[in-house]
């Protein structure tokens, strides 16, 4: 992965979707004005779809984020506060009781699917502590392109029907309470956390599952140990995914579903996905920086761990290589496509290789696609299958891998393995090393591990309203050091507001803010390794004791996660 690469892949992916709304244009106004004013037209539409696109470079604040116009920054409000709310129309908790260990699981099946009934009640905000929901949230860009092709097709001078279309577009969330506990010094504490069980929304209905685990932190009389269900596997029902979208399109905009549908639905999707477009930090830190000395375990998307460590079990790859070709083939992205190959998902496997061997392991191969399990275990078997079966893991194994990477990476020719070794072996090799001598994430407060108040919605102590609590709140004495869970570039040091003295580290993956300090030890733009020092626990912002707030967002799904998901200690069952 380098900067040139990423400027040519987004040039490409530009040039694209102005084709394609090139083609839509033409189609839809052909018989009806002459050639001049096509021509005209589709210079104008192409200058308003540049100027709507704006990139972003991080800057020395919290979020880094963006720099647009005033009336840019106003319409783009406009479109996140119809998403914030129409997220949440339908976002149901349907338990009444949490799940405990041994009982009712309460997770939907193809034939039993929640969608399109009603729960209990309705969230106030999308609480999955991994952050499947805000994957899949309706974001303002997806809502923007429609509306822009609604423009277009209606040969509307204004954009129109903003609420209509959010309201058309928005997501369906199903999910169930689940008991969390804690087991310390004192008596087991329990928790709740929500769990998102089913999606219903423009890019497929997914429907997720849950196993319980324990697991633990530190040891001796510092000993936690923590109880919960965690993410097993991930469905998505339907045999084309875009089903929904296409089917609002058609009724939308009185499409003609056989020759337009296809089109119209991809010009909508990859425009919206490059207004959303969220990789400038990424591709800034790869211009600006060594991306390999930002690479640490605390960037892996904690999801997909477990599913690295299952692979390694089964097929005798380590994690942590396994892990590394994932990050270079796609970012962690399970959704990524190449439009070229048409290879899918983190391990990037070719259609026909994908049909092989999720069947040969007992995946479904459309329910399954999506299933970041099944990708990972699938591409770690034909990894296996293609000589990685006796390699000797602690000896010379990256000049004994080459020839495998070679061919998976799809380098052919005569100088195959050199151009293998410098653009695409090399760089894998780096994040595995940096993968492999990390067993887990860095704790931030060595020595204390207590959780005062876990990540999900509760009650403000101070305040006395409901919040979603976006972080976890550590307790420890006034002074007590601080260390970054990660590698990363420190983006903001100083007050934020009721966090009060902050640090922000941002990695390729997850911005950490640590607040409530009482000292700073690092400063803006300073680099960062794991368990490096970067201030002290304090009690400043809206504190009621000292204690350290971690939060940790998620950098590709825009929302925050639990940060005890990225800090997982050893399972133990």
């Amino acid at each position: 992965m380098n900067a040139d690469r990423i400027e040519k892949e987004t040039m490409q992916g530009a040039k694209k979707i102005a084709h394609l709304f090139k083609r839509l244009l033409f189609k839809a106004i052909k018989p009806f004005l002459p050639y001049l004013i096509i021509v005209i037209l589709i210079f104008m539409i192409l200058a308003m779809l540049v100027a709507s696109v704006y990139s972003a470079m991080p800057e020395a604040g919290a979020l880094g984020g963006v720099n647009p116009s005033d009336e840019d920054k106003k319409v783009k409000q406009e479109y996140e506060a119809l998403c914030d709310r129409y997220n949440l129309e339908d976002a149901w908790l349907i338990n009444d009781a949490p799940c405990e260990p041994g009982g009712e699981k309460y997770e939907a099946s193809p034939d039993d699917s929640f969608y399109p009934g009603q729960g209990i009640r309705k969230f106030t905000v999308l609480p999955d502590p991994y952050g499947s929901d805000k994957a899949l949230a309706l974001k303002w860009g997806q809502v923007h392109a429609a509306a822009l092709y609604r423009a277009y097709n209606f040969g509307q001078e204004e954009i129109t029907h903003k609420e209509e279309i959010t309201k058309g577009l928005h997501p369906y969330f199903y999910y169930k309470q689940s008991y969390v506990y804690t087991d310390g010094n004192s008596e087991t504490e329990k928790s709740i956390q929500y769990l998102l069980v089913e999606a219903f929304t423009i890019e497929g209905h997914y429907q997720f599952h849950y196993k319980w685990v324990t697991e633990t932190h530190g040891s001796g009389e510092n000993k936690v140990t923590i109880t919960k269900e965690e993410l097993k596997d991930t469905h998505q029902l339907l045999p084309n995914k875009w089903q929904r979208l296409e089917d609002w399109l058609v009724n939308e905009y009185k499409l003609n579903k056989v020759d337009d549908v296809p089109l119209a639905r991809t010009a909508v999707w990859e425009a919206g996905q490059g207004f959303n477009e969220g990789k400038e930090w990424l591709r800034w830190l790869i211009k600006n920086k060594d991306i390999g000395d930002f690479v640490s375990i605390a960037m892996i998307p904690p999801e997909l761990i477990p599913y690295f460590k299952e692979a390694e079990e089964r097929f005798g790859i380590p994690w942590w290589f396994l892990a590394a070709v994932a990050f270079k083939e796609s970012s962690f992205n399970p959704r990524a496509e190449n439009t070229g190959t048409h290879c899918y998902g983190l391990m990037q496997l070719t259609p026909s290789n994908w049909n092989h061997y999720s069947v040969l392991l007992g995946f479904d191969p459309i329910v399954d696609r999506e299933n970041p399990r099944a990708q990972i275990l699938c591409g770690a078997y034909m990894l296996r299958e293609l000589g990685l079966k006796n390699i000797d893991w602690d000896g010379e194994w990256k000049e004994q891998t080459l020839a495998v990477l070679t061919f998976y990476g799809g380098f052919r020719g005569s100088d195959a393995t050199e151009r293998c070794r410098e653009e695409y072996a090399t760089p894998i090799w780096e994040y595995a090393d940096n993968f492999r001598f990390m067993d887990s994430a860095i704790w931030p407060v060595p020595g204390y591990y207590e959780i005062s108040s876990p990540f999900g919605p509760r009650l403000h102590s101070i305040l006395n309203t409901w919040r979603d609590h976006d972080g976890i709140d550590i307790p420890a004495p006034m002074g007590q050091t601080v260390v970054s869970v990660s590698s990363g570039v420190v983006t903001h040091t100083g007050n934020m507001s009721d966090y009060g003295l902050t640090v922000v580290i941002q990695d390729g993956r997850h911005r950490y803010l640590y607040a409530h300090l009482s000292k700073i030890s690092v400063a803006d733009s300073q680099s960062v390794e794991p368990s490096m020092k970067i201030g002290e626990v304090g009690s400043t912002g809206l504190s009621d004791g000292p204690h350290l707030h971690l939060g940790i967002w998620d950098l590709a799904k825009e929302g925050w996660i639990d940060p005890m998901l990225v800090l997982r200690g050893k399972e133990e069952n």
